[in-house]
């Protein structure tokens, strides 16, 4: 490893850990990781929010050995897979600079580049002087090395992150009490059947959900750790059709209190496809967004089902929702546009839209696909930053689309959180804005039949 101070105005970090880029890009996208390596030696790491990707806001606070916390704030401007940048500050503490992060393949490890850069040398120095960033920077590094050589480099994890303005001790109730936990866990559309445990460790636990057309889902587990009011963990299996149970995965869900609210980190590990993972992604978003609802989290929410047919083919519907440049000519309710659209259609693939008002402000739509089945559904989780660049809004969408021969009908199933006062004012137009939208595919649509 090598550790400098630029002449100029940086500090640089560069170190080949024995690890891929995608091991290390999970050790900084799973707060219950950073807590175990993010800073000098003797400093534990509390995250009160972080959405790992373009455009997202990681917040937490650093505890220092002496006692003192150091609240701090990071703005994703990048994320990639070779790739982080950010723009930090601190919360009440005038510590502000941008930093890249880099990553590079060398022999069976990776180079990890790390450059801080200040706004001018004196700030800098004012940094190494104040805070002893430079030694720092070179500690964080040395403990990410010791803390990523102990991980798996074949696990697949899920992490959703997500602040309810609600007491620890709320959510942890309605996570862990029977009459609670109906109310949220099922996602919309199924009907919890049956739900049981034995809340203690090694006890079981069982649930059944059925579909509308009479399909179940039944899952079983044990209850691991049980840390009341702040962790709880437990083994997951799905029931196949034959009586067997695909592989065991182990979700956790820890909590955290901050300012009057309170940061769920939910965690499923061991999954043995990115696609599983990405449908899981879609299976828990939605709950989680009920248990928001149920503590009385968010500043609104909103669900909505919404049906149309039309004269069109299937295919020609299909393409549509998931080809960028056609979704782009109707994908935002006019006098709004679509400048920027971007679709990478696979589970786990990014579904990045701009939509640009007529006075030239852009609203991004950041977007996790988490279902694709050709010519039958498609399913998205998503948040919309404020002009602050935390969410505004977290939702998701599932689009249904069935062939009538030669005309198509399609469901449109969305929900979404305020997270501010913003947010819930865009949820207010949740329901116009949709309608005038699929007005336009329909619009859209018909003209590439003519």
């Amino acid at each position: 490893m090598t550790s400098t101070i630029d002449a100029t105005r940086e500090i640089v970090s560069i170190r080949t850990y024995a690890a891929s880029k995608d091991l290390l890009l999970r050790m900084w996208s799973n707060p219950e990781h950073v807590t175990h390596w993010w800073g000098p030696v003797g400093f534990t790491t509390t995250t009160h929010e972080m959405q790992f990707r373009t455009g997202g806001t990681w917040r937490f606070t650093m505890h220092g050995p002496d006692g003192r916390d150091y609240p701090n704030v990071v703005r994703y401007r990048h994320i990639s897979s070779d790739r982080i940048e950010y723009a930090h500050g601190g919360d009440g503490v005038p510590v502000d600079f941008t930093v890249c992060v880099t990553f590079a393949e060398r022999g069976e490890g990776t180079e990890m580049t790390f450059r801080m850069t200040f706004p001018s040398a004196d700030e800098r120095d004012r940094v190494v002087r104040d805070f002893g960033a430079d030694k720092g920077l070179e500690m964080t590094t040395d403990r990410l090395g010791e803390y990523v050589s102990t991980q798996d480099p074949k696990a697949i994890e899920l992490v959703i992150v997500r602040k309810f303005a609600a007491p620890q001790d709320t959510v942890w109730r309605a996570i862990t009490e029977p009459e609670q936990i109906d109310q949220w866990m099922c996602p919309a559309g199924l009907t919890m059947e049956h739900a049981a445990g034995d809340f203690r460790v090694g006890g079981s636990w069982s649930a059944k959900m059925i579909a509308p057309n009479g399909f179940s889902f039944e899952s079983v587990g044990e209850y691991l750790e049980i840390s009341p009011t702040h962790r709880l963990v437990f083994s997951h299996r799905w029931k196949k059709d034959d009586g067997t149970f695909k592989p065991t995965t182990t979700v956790s869900m820890s909590l955290a209190e901050h300012d009057r609210a309170t940061t769920l980190t939910f965690v499923q590990s061991g999954f043995w496809s990115e696609e599983a993972r990405a449908a899981h992604l879609g299976g828990w978003s939605n709950p989680i967004h009920k248990l928001g609802i149920l503590v009385g989290a968010t500043k609104a929410d909103r669900t909505l089902s919404l049906t149309r047919e039309f004269d069109a083919p299937l295919e020609l519907v299909w393409k549509s929702w998931t080809e960028a440049d056609r979704v782009a000519a109707w994908f935002a309710p006019r006098p709004y546009t679509v400048p920027e659209c971007r679709i990478d259609l696979r589970p786990g693939g990014e579904f990045f839209l701009v939509m640009r008002s007529p006075e030239g402000m852009d609203h991004p739509m950041i977007s996790e696909i988490t279902d694709v089945e050709p010519m039958a559904s498609l399913g998205w989780v998503n948040s919309v930053p404020g002009p602050d660049g935390s969410p505004a809004i977290v939702g998701g969408t599932m689009i249904f689309f069935e062939d009538l021969g030669g005309s198509t009908r399609v469901t449109v199933h969305s929900y979404a959180s305020a997270m501010s006062d913003i947010g819930a004012m865009m949820i207010g137009g949740m329901e116009m804005g949709w309608n005038m939208t699929l007005d336009q595919m329909v619009e859209v649509t018909l003209a590439a039949t003519a």
